[in-house]
């Protein structure tokens, strides 16, 4: 047994030490308010564990039959919708009501590159295939988010991380933007010919190219993300965009030193935008100690929140992945990391997650903790979920 395990409370159970009366108004701030992660991973690894033997024997089958172990990974990602899909299991809808997500995301790995393009078709068919899902919903406007809240809903929208790097031609972006995206990182962490990185040896800000997509992203209505973006291309974005500009996984460099935090200067660029400042739940971004909890990505919050304003603090969770740990060790590793930017001190852990969140069951444990650092009612509706649903309206619709 871990460290972790031995101390992990009961789904949305973190101990704050909450009187009767705050439980009470911290369960009806979550049931009432739009809860909008802006990096969201699905249901989280613990998942798996709940499926029947006869299921989860279906699923390794399925992981053995994929053409790689990156195609395995999607297939993990998406089979408990497939179960859900084929009325073997309702426990994915279950955790997600738990949780009382409102909207999450789902990752396009890569831009469309034309219409006959095979990940094209496969994204298609991906949404037509969980559109039939009646308590699921892929949202492109604003709208669409506050309708799920409405009906009961879950609503994803379309989120990409350029871990390969797009093509210098604008029109993949219409492609993507027709399909649903409606939030691009402008890099990841090494450098492309749109920018550099985080952890890229040298910082360089906005190629020429990249200006563009940043004015193309403000006229065709994608919002602009510097999550993994390194300094000078978050500064030049805040500096160039005509619409808000997210961080929407981040935290604060100033509370812990790592490449995927952001400087005070760049969380007041970010927030002179009238951009979004979403908070992650990865460990190593957060903090140094041996057991983090959710009291660190709390504290984060609370220093971003005295530096900007609550009103430009958002939940990027980005974590954990929704995907067995078995799984995770053998898709990702030393390698992999190279080849994406990660590098050894970064220190990358998929399997490592904060006590007191485990799963998004404990969304819930974020409210309840706002509430214990006394927040008020207008300020956590403003971090759980307004704030992120005022900047997707406005660059979005």
């Amino acid at each position: 047994m871990s460290d972790l395990d031995s101390v992990a409370p009961r789904p949305g159970r973190y101990d704050f030490g909450l009187s009767d009366a705050q439980e009470a108004r911290a369960q009806a701030l979550h049931q009432e308010s739009i809860v909008f992660d802006m990096l969201a991973m699905h249901a989280g690894s613990d998942i798996f564990a709940q499926f029947s033997d006869e299921l989860r024997i279906d699923f390794r089958a399925r992981l053995a039959k994929a053409k790689s172990k990156y195609a395995g990974l999607t297939e993990a990602i998406y089979w408990p919708y497939e179960a859900s899909l084929n009325s073997d299991s309702d426990v994915l809808w279950r955790w997600y009501q738990e949780s009382g997500l409102t909207c999450g995301t789902y990752e396009v790995g890569l831009l469309i590159y034309d219409e006959r393009d095979p990940l094209s078709c496969d994204w298609d068919a991906r949404i037509n295939r969980y559109t039939a899902l009646p308590w699921l919903r892929f949202a492109k406007s604003a709208a669409d988010i506050r309708d799920a809240k409405r009906d009961g809903a879950i609503a994803l929208y379309a989120n990409c991380q350029p871990i390969v790097p797009v093509l210098r031609d604008l029109s993949t972006f219409d492609i993507a933007h027709r399909k649903g995206l409606r939030s691009y990182m402008l890099t990841y962490n090494r450098m492309d010919h749109v920018g550099i990185g985080c952890t890229e040896r040298v910082d360089a800000g906005l190629s020429m190219y990249g200006l563009d997509v940043v004015k193309h992203c403000n006229e065709i209505g994608i919002m602009l993300d510097v999550s993994h973006s390194s300094h000078l291309t978050t500064m030049d974005a805040c500096k160039h965009s005509k619409k808000p500009v997210n961080a929407n996984h981040t935290a604060a460099r100033s509370l812990f030193d790592h490449a995927r935090c952001k400087t005070n200067e760049a969380l007041r660029a970010i927030a002179g935008t009238g951009g979004i400042i979403g908070i992650v739940a990865v460990p190593p971004f957060l903090t140094g100690a041996k057991i983090p909890t959710i009291e660190h990505m709390l504290d984060h919050i609370d220093y971003i929140a005295n530096l900007v304003g609550w009103q430009h603090l958002a939940i990027g969770t980005d974590w954990p992945w929704p995907v067995p740990d078995d799984v995770l060790a053998a898709t990702f590793g030393p390698d992999y990391d190279k080849n994406v930017g990660f590098r050894v001190q970064d220190k990358v852990d998929r399997t490592k997650r904060l006590v007191g969140f485990q799963d998004c069951r404990d969304l819930p444990n974020i409210t309840r903790g706002l509430v214990k650092r006394g927040y008020s009612d207008e300020q956590i509706r403003g971090i759980l979920g307004e704030n992120a649903l005022r900047v997707f309206e406005e660059v979005c619709g």
